[in-house]
């Protein structure tokens, strides 16, 4: 099992109905838990003292309330009675409380819809997805609600790990989300490797017919090493089950040479991709994809959705990390009920 916790933000806009199928889907092949979340926004302390008629907690009470029974009715319209399902309202900025969601209840997992046939192709004029991307500390994954762009199959893009360095956990991790997904949608999955040869415009533009010669030899050995490097990469496994699945998904491997910010949205475009999958090794933030802003432009040329994947570790303890105590103003109050627990937690100004 890869994911146990899935957390499904469904924010105040409409078009949820594609991302709730594909969080119920996969929690119940990988027998995860799934917790709907809503945010609604603190009332600003300017504001706050100009509300005479009703105080600014029982506000954001009655605001918690619609939220509850908005998302109460979203999950009606599934079936989800066999899978553990929760549903909880937070009260602050959308980024930061989903952040500190995922350290608190070690969710391993966010599911967000974007609305609009090129709403991930303008994602840089959205900043509260952008900031979410940065800030939240487990993989996210932005479900394009338009079903001709999210239904293809599904590109996962691997890095060579360079000498001494560990990115080799990077792509292990990307690969087993990979396959959960395809095997939770029975999907075809393929797998991508983007390189180029450092200083080959150099070299041919200073070099004779023979020297050409050899660099083309060059480009040749690189390309085997680096697709026996795929294969391994992809065959290996940590457990029987991973194996299985593999060998069951016959997924199918692409090395091209070019920098990854093309090849990757113009080979997804060529397959007719639903989900393109990354990795970013660092902490938080987009900016330390793979080179630099990477992530940013293949967004910018890609319709479709997309799963920005981080080492598990990179995932805070409940004890650590940016996270909000839990006190008077912000414990939670449980009005549990069969099926599923909502749970509601209003944290401290921010």
């Amino acid at each position: 099992m890869r994911f146990s916790n899935i957390l499904l933000l469904l924010d105040s806009g409409s078009g949820h109905a594609l991302a709730l199928r594909r969080a119920v889907a996969l929690a119940r092949s990988e027998g995860a838990a799934l917790t709907l979340c809503g945010v609604v926004n603190s009332i600003p302390a300017r504001l706050q003292r100009k509300i005479v008629a009703i105080t600014p907690s029982e506000l954001t009470d009655i605001a918690i309330t619609v939220e509850q029974e908005r998302i109460e009715k979203l999950l009606g319209r599934i079936d989800a009675s066999d899978i553990v399902t929760n549903i909880k309202v937070l009260v602050g900025k959308p980024h930061l409380e989903i952040a500190r969601e995922v350290r608190l209840n070690r969710h391993d997992l966010v599911i967000k819809s974007i609305t609009g046939r090129r709403a991930l192709r303008s994602l840089s004029a959205r900043r509260e997805d952008k900031e979410l991307l940065r800030n939240c500390p487990c993989p996210v994954w932005l479900v394009n609600t338009n079903d001709n762009k999210d239904s293809g199959c599904i590109l996962a893009a691997l890095d060579m790990p360079a000498e001494g360095t560990a990115r080799g956990g990077l792509n292990e991790h990307i690969i087993e989300v990979a396959t959960s997904i395809a095997l939770a949608e029975f999907r075809e999955l393929h797998f991508v490797h983007a390189w180029y040869l450092t200083g080959e415009g150099h070299m041919r533009s200073r070099g004779t017919a023979a020297a050409n010669l050899e660099i083309d030899r060059m480009i040749a050995r690189e390309a085997t090493k680096r697709m026996m490097w795929l294969q391994d990469a992809v065959n290996a496994s940590s457990s029987d089950s991973d194996r299985i699945a593999t060998d069951f998904l016959a997924p199918e491997l692409h090395v091209i040479k070019g920098s990854p910010k093309n090849v990757v949205p113009d080979l997804a475009h060529k397959l007719g991709t639903g989900l393109i999958i990354m990795g970013t090794a660092a902490r938080t933030g987009v900016s330390g994809l793979w080179l630099g802003n990477t992530s940013e432009k293949v967004l910018s040329r890609s319709d479709c959705s997309f799963l920005i994947v981080k080492k598990p570790a990179h995932l805070s303890s409940p004890e650590s990390g940016d996270r909000t105590p839990l006190g008077p103003e912000n414990s939670p109050r449980d009005r549990g009920r069969v099926g599923h627990a909502p749970a509601y937690f209003k944290p401290s100004s921010l």
